[in-house]
């Protein structure tokens, strides 16, 4: 999953990310985590893409939701999220509502990860492998 277009995002920071991201990340898709675990080819190319769930009414009318708006659909364009569903109306008063879920996709370590040091002997949380929980 090549996501040349998310680059656009590279060394973003944002609140609504859920957490820190480390670009470039995997395949274009950033890192979510404290730190970017230091791990072999195989193993950042099997790290899982996980995704956060959202969803939000806007009033389109209104100049903050449809900032909020604009800035999600962007990043629906550009692959950093997914669109999962869209519905859009008028109300009577001729303003465009659209009910949106995305979600956020990111790459991270998964839970119950035992992580073991390189070798490297510093004790850098920077520098480190994946191994299998035993």
């Amino acid at each position: 999953m090549l996501c040349a277009s998310t680059t656009k995002y590279f060394g973003e920071q944002d609140a609504r990310y859920g957490g820190e991201l480390h670009w470039p990340g995997i395949h274009g898709i950033p890192f979510r985590g404290d730190a970017v675990p230091n791990l072999k080819k195989q193993e950042r190319d099997n790290l899982p893409v996980v995704a956060s769930a959202h969803h939000q009414l806007f009033n389109l009318s209104d100049t903050e939701q449809s900032r909020v708006y604009a800035w999600v659909r962007d990043r629906i364009r550009n692959g950093l999220f997914t669109c999962d569903y869209v519905e859009r109306w008028h109300d009577q008063t001729n303003n465009v509502w659209v009910y949106l879920e995305w979600s956020q996709l990111y790459t991270q370590l998964p839970k119950n990860t035992g992580l073991g040091s390189n070798g490297n002997g510093n004790g850098s949380p920077y520098h480190f492998t994946l191994r299998s929980p035993e």
